[in-house]
């Protein structure tokens, strides 16, 4: 019986490549490598929308906005096994000036809305198997805030990067996390390099297979 699992983030989702503006190539990004990791008991879908908030403060390009457009793109793919949200990043951006508290209320929206549509009797069967997804929280990872990425990342874009951890830290009883905190990335500073994707990959593949 076949698992599927939603993957719901950003860039480094896409496999955003460095400088080149170009995608790296399929087989090198961390869904694909987690598919191949996993086997054919696992059906996975990439949905990584670079610039992708965990909120909606997007207002110039509001296709960017995480929770206006989850919902379709949870329902055109259901029933889902394993949900993966994989956002935040983008939020702590210094443009769009949010507070940790703001990004970490946003993240949890995705659980209530999941909670939410199960509630929903008429919905239960068709859109979750009768049974609530298992949801993986991938926590915003390390940039480079002092140098190459300091046109988008402040101290405060870190700052509150490591509240949004500590939070998760504090109720690791409710809610499944990934901290991946040693990215190398690319050049622009940003975006996971080619074996920040091997790395995550693995880092998920334990997760869901409950390795330690």
């Amino acid at each position: 019986n076949m698992k599927s699992i939603l993957i719901y983030g950003d860039s480094n989702v896409l496999g955003d490549g460095d400088i080149s503006g170009r995608r790296i190539p399929m087989q090198c990004q961390w869904p694909n490598i987690l598919r191949k990791n996993l086997g054919y008991e696992y059906l996975i879908y990439q949905e990584g929308l670079p610039g992708r908030l965990a909120g909606n403060e997007e207002e110039r390009m509001p296709y960017k906005n995480g929770i206006n457009t989850f919902l379709a793109t949870y329902r055109s793919l259901a029933p889902i096994d394993i949900l993966i949200i994989a956002l935040g990043s983008n939020d702590l951006i210094k443009f769009y000036k949010k507070t940790s508290e703001k990004i970490i209320k946003d993240l949890l929206k995705y659980t209530e809305i999941i909670n939410e549509q199960f509630s929903d009797f008429k919905y239960k069967e068709k859109y979750f198997n009768s049974t609530l997804p298992r949801i993986i929280y991938i926590l915003p990872s390390n940039f480079d805030y002092v140098f190459r990425g300091s046109d988008k990342f402040s101290e405060l874009s870190e700052k509150n990067r490591l509240e949004i951890i500590e939070y998760f830290h504090k109720h690791k009883d409710e809610y499944e996390f990934i901290i991946y905190n040693d990215a190398k990335l690319f050049e622009d500073g940003v975006h996971f390099n080619l074996n920040d994707h091997q790395n995550i990959a693995k880092l998920v593949k334990k997760k869901i297979l409950g390795i330690d």
